[in-house]
């Protein structure tokens, strides 16, 4: 194994043991740590594009760079007359780029894009001396190139399914009525905040659905009609609609009121299960 091969093997062996531990807004930050170190450069940074008029300089090393303003679209040019392909400067243009300000102490330097929606992003790499770029170092470059776009683009979907499921979430819990689900693959269930009130639970979200089942059974027997609520139970559960809407839950505490119960079935590609609502029952 070459020494460029194993410089790749290390940064995806120390950045899947970051993935497991650490918080993506950390992981640039990381990265571009680990290439100093692994490339023993002179200047590594990111240049982050925020909007159409600026480009800032991220995590810097030299630091005094930090916060370092640009204009992004000669960089962008850059970009786009190259393919948005790594860019391997082994001697820099000595002048007329888009990146001299950055670079007019240095001789050799790489531009890594790293076109990763909604954040589009460039690291920079510089050294003092002059480098030689040969295949295995460029293989190098572009493995590593390719495991910092796949975690990346993860992070993203994690923290859009993240954005999704906390605005599901929060709508859900503002509903006024108890909404029950239990998943059929026997490992996972949620209730929103009236639901683990009627239930008696430490609170609302993700619950066992042995937890819920015990719960619900619970609140069963609590009822003044629970022999007709079993036969609906068991016509519920036989039933080819696998249905049932209107079913009222009778309770002798002022309390706890009654409830009219609807039950539905929930089928999807991704989910299979039971969705139980409770409506206060007025009057």
């Amino acid at each position: 194994m070459t020494s460029w091969e194993s410089k790749a093997l290390s940064f995806i062996n120390q950045t899947s043991r970051w993935d497991k531990d650490k918080h993506i807004s950390s992981f640039l930050t990381f990265s571009i740590n680990l290439l100093k170190n692994l490339f023993q450069t002179n200047i590594t940074l990111q240049i982050e594009f925020e909007d159409e008029s600026t480009a800032r300089v991220k995590n810097a090393s030299p630091t005094y760079l930090d916060d370092m303003v640009l204009d992004p679209e000669p960089i962008r040019k850059l970009l786009y007359s190259n393919g948005f392909k790594t860019i391997y400067w082994q001697s820099i243009p000595t002048a007329g780029h888009a990146l001299k300000d950055l670079l007019q102490a240095f001789s050799s330097a790489i531009i890594i894009p790293l076109a990763t929606e909604p954040t589009n992003s460039i690291i920079l790499m510089g050294w003092s001396e002059p480098m030689t770029f040969n295949n295995s170092f460029q293989e190098c470059v572009e493995t590593i190139r390719l495991r910092l776009k796949e975690i990346l683009t993860y992070s993203q979907q994690q923290q859009h399914f993240q954005k999704v499921a906390s605005r599901y979430a929060a709508i859900m819990h503002t509903i006024p009525h108890a909404l029950i689900f239990i998943n059929n693959d026997g490992f996972s269930g949620w209730v929103n905040q009236p639901a683990a009130e009627l239930l008696h639970l430490s609170g609302p979200g993700e619950q066992l659905p042995a937890i819920l089942s015990d719960a619900m059974l619970q609140l069963r027997s609590k009822t003044t009609n629970a022999a007709e609520i079993y036969q609906e139970a068991m016509r519920l559960f036989s039933s080819q609609q696998n249905s049932i809407t209107s079913w009222e839950w009778k309770f002798a505490s002022p309390e706890e009121m009654s409830y009219n119960v609807t039950c539905l079935p929930v089928l999807s590609q991704q989910v299979s299960g039971r969705l139980w609502i409770f409506e206060k029952k007025q009057g």
